[in-house]
């Protein structure tokens, strides 16, 4: 009978550490790369929803289980009881590099109106920044580094966005864009053959057709084909005003 060996592996070669469950999935891994991506591209908190879909999950409550690992880890803080609440406890800057380091301590924007956060909203053709009546003034880092100068306003109308944390009377930062990437925010305008109107939704392209999806579980998605929409601003930030 051969003496058993001596020999100890080195960190390296030492098999995955294990649980009662086998090894560790990379599921928290791979949630907080989208995290740190999510966040440095759109700089506000994804929905569960997104994670699943971002992170190719197969359900809510598995992303939710993963949500806590981090949370227990300190990767990650949020609020249970509020939708959209994660925040990270290293921020990422965000991808486009800032170009308002100098400016003064608050940046004067565009209020172009109301946008539909429920009920639809008649609108004028195109967005007119450069005419608007009226301005409002925010801080340099609502703008996340957009331009000041393709950046505008509106108040929002309706609670389609709650679970996003935008409410009747809030008010919305965009940046003027004619396309965003799928699961971005933005105000749509729909051209329908009995009214034209704007929203605000995420916006997703399926098939050769786009879904409008509200962030309210009472509420349904709006399909309409890419022909029938034109996309006029994507959101940048959002000002919550007291309730």
């Amino acid at each position: 009978m051969s003496e058993p060996s001596s020999v100890q592996a080195t960190p390296d070669e030492l098999p995955p550490r294990r649980g009662k469950r086998g090894p560790r999935s990379d599921k928290p891994e791979r949630i907080l790369e989208f995290l740190r991506k999510y966040f440095a591209e759109y700089s506000y908190p994804p929905s569960v929803r997104d994670i699943v879909e971002g992170c190719k999950l197969s359900s809510t409550s598995v992303a939710d289980y993963n949500l806590k690992i981090l949370e227990r880890e300190g990767h990650i803080r949020r609020d249970r009881e509020r939708a959209r609440t994660i925040s990270l406890t290293q921020p990422v800057e965000p991808t486009e590099p800032t170009r308002i380091e100098s400016s003064p301590l608050s940046v004067g924007i565009p209020l172009l109106g109301t946008i539909a956060a429920g009920t639809r909203s008649l609108v004028p053709e195109g967005v007119d920044v450069a005419h608007a009546e009226s301005r409002i003034s925010v801080t340099p880092d609502m703008l996340a580094g957009r331009d000041p100068e393709r950046v505008f306003a509106l108040t929002v109308r309706g609670d389609s966005m709650i679970d996003a944390l935008i409410a009747d009377s809030d008010t919305v930062i965009l940046e003027e864009a004619t396309s965003v990437n799928n699961g971005q925010m933005a105000a749509v305008w729909l051209r329908d053959d009995s009214d034209n109107y704007c929203t605000l939704k995420r916006v997703y392209y399926e098939q050769g057709q786009v879904r409008l999806q509200p962030e309210n579980p009472t509420m349904d998605p709006i399909y309409t084909d890419e022909s029938n929409m034109q996309i006029q601003g994507r959101v940048v930030s959002v000002i919550r005003h007291p309730r």
